[in-house]
C-alpha cells in the first residue's frame, strides 16, 4: 500500500464532519443571500436550516462510503448534497420513492396535445 492509500485509510472522521459542515453552511448562506436575508434573520436561518443540510450531507457520505465508494467520492457527493440542501435532497428522494411505490401519477409517455 503506498502512502496516498494509507492516508485515505487513516482519514480522521473530523475531516468528514468539517467537510459536511462547510458544505451545509456555505450552501445555506448562498441561498439566504440570494433571497436577500440580512442581519439576525440571516444568522437565525443559517443556524436553523444548515443543521438539516449538514445531517443530510453526513448521512450521504456515510451511506456511500459504507456502500464501497472511496472516501473522496463519498465526501464529494456528501458535500454536494449538503450544499444542495436537505429540502432539495429530500424532495428528490420523495419523488423517487413515490415512483417506486407507485403512489404518484406518472404522465403518459405518448400524451399529445390533441388527445
Amino acid at each position: 500500500m503506498n502512502s496516498e492509500q494509507q492516508a485515505l485509510v487513516e482519514m480522521p472522521i473530523w475531516m468528514v464532519v468539517i467537510a459536511a459542515l462547510v458544505g451545509g453552511v456555505s450552501g445555506e448562506m448562498w441561498r439566504a443571500d440570494k433571497a436577500g436575508v440580512h442581519g439576525w434573520a440571516l444568522v437565525r436561518r443559517i443556524v436553523l436550516r444548515s443543521g438539516a443540510c449538514i445531517v443530510c450531507g453526513l448521512s450521504t457520505i456515510m451511506l456511500l462510503y459504507s456502500a464501497g465508494l472511496s472516501i473522496w467520492s463519498a465526501g464529494a457527493f456528501g458535500c454536494l448534497t449538503a450544499m444542495a440542501g436537505a429540502d432539495v435532497a429530500i424532495g428528490l428522494y420523495e419523488r423517487w420513492a413515490a415512483k417506486r411505490l407507485g403512489v404518484c401519477e406518472v404522465p403518459p409517455s405518448n400524451g399529445g396535445a390533441g388527445q
